[in-house]
């Protein structure tokens, strides 16, 4: 027993459990949306309301299951951190590399709606932060936000016009105890995923001196926004991209106003100082930059090659300017 002890508190095992957490949590997430399609599509529901609801939010489970386990376990810092680092990454990183390998049209609802919704998102987070700590009333208000978005995402896609559905495309009806099971299982791998990252992170940032907002914003939001990055990537190499941009905005205000507007109602979230002064300001900046990109000039609505590569500096500039403030450097 005191041998398996040790293996656990070492810090080669810190890693393994970091890495064997992301590949958890994505394997478990890429279920937990395929396994609740099958549920929806056996009981007839629509594919738009599935695209809007379980595809577009299933890809924040990760970024759900790490914040809510960390702040249950004192660790605000990854929580707050991740949703962070995970809406950086989603912007800068995913849509930047998607739009380098192939040009990313872009919805004018998208514009209109999503984005002035994520601004207002981003603002009500950043004005949170002012006292170092989200408390339940700011988190009810980004519940609301959530809300409020939902209802706008439901009431326009009722108005588009309804697919044409012949038998050839009527969807595989799935064994709905089978699925059920799967998505017990799955939601189960999320939450064991979840407790293995959370706990790699806290030990890794311990060993290495660093803050655990330092390991959230760079390790951890990498890590759960895995299934983005390969969802766009596999998107744009098959040239499907309907839904690139609408996704990556609607994950960032599932992100802010879902979990930490849900987290900020179980428990306050105390938020390292940092977080504020300097990664919020990154945040913002992306967002700027992708209003600039996506801002229609003579009727274009898209992200070309030289944004995408914009977006991608702007993420590298993001872990240089880290580096050059000494956020990496220990603090033992």
């Amino acid at each position: 027993m005191d041998s398996i002890l040790n293996i656990l508190s070492s810090e080669p095992f810190y890693y393994v459990a970091l890495v064997a957490g992301i590949a958890l949590l994505v394997y478990a997430g890429d279920w937990v949306v395929k396994s609740s399609v099958w549920v929806a599509e056996y009981f007839n529901v629509s594919k738009l309301i599935i695209g809007v609801t379980i595809v577009s939010m299933g890809t924040s489970l990760p970024e759900l299951c790490v914040s809510l386990s960390a702040a249950l376990s004192g660790s605000a810092n990854i929580s707050i951190g991740n949703v962070v680092g995970s809406n950086i990454a989603n912007v800068c990183l995913i849509l930047g590399i998607t739009a380098i390998i192939i040009t990313i049209p872009i919805s004018r609802s998208v514009i209109r709606r999503d984005l002035v919704l994520l601004l207002a998102a981003t603002m009500l987070f950043a004005f949170s932060l002012i006292d170092s700590e989200i408390n339940l009333l700011e988190g009810i208000f980004m519940l609301l936000l959530m809300a409020l978005y939902m209802y706008l995402t439901f009431r326009s896609a009722k108005k588009e016009p309804p697919e044409e559905n012949t038998d050839a495309e009527s969807p595989k009806k799935h064994n709905i105890w089978l699925s059920f099971l799967i998505v017990i299982i799955s939601c189960a791998g999320l939450i064991g995923g979840s407790e293995l990252l959370v706990y790699g992170a806290e030990n890794i940032a311990r060993s290495l001196g660093v803050s655990d907002r330092v390991i959230a914003v760079t390790v951890v939001a990498i890590g759960t926004s895995l299934p983005e990055l390969t969802t766009s990537i596999v998107a744009a190499i098959k040239k499907e991209l309907d839904i690139s941009v609408g996704n990556i905005i609607g994950s960032n205000i599932f992100n802010i106003c879902m979990i930490i507007g849900l987290t900020s109602c179980i428990t306050p979230l105390e938020a390292e100082a940092n977080i504020l002064s300097f990664d919020v300001w990154f945040l913002l900046a992306s967002l700027l930059l992708l209003g600039i990109t996506v801002f229609p000039i003579k009727g274009r609505t898209e992200i070309v090659r030289i944004e995408g590569i914009l977006l991608l500096l702007l993420y590298i500039g993001y872990y240089v300017a880290m580096g050059l403030t000494g956020q990496f450097a220990s603090i033992g």
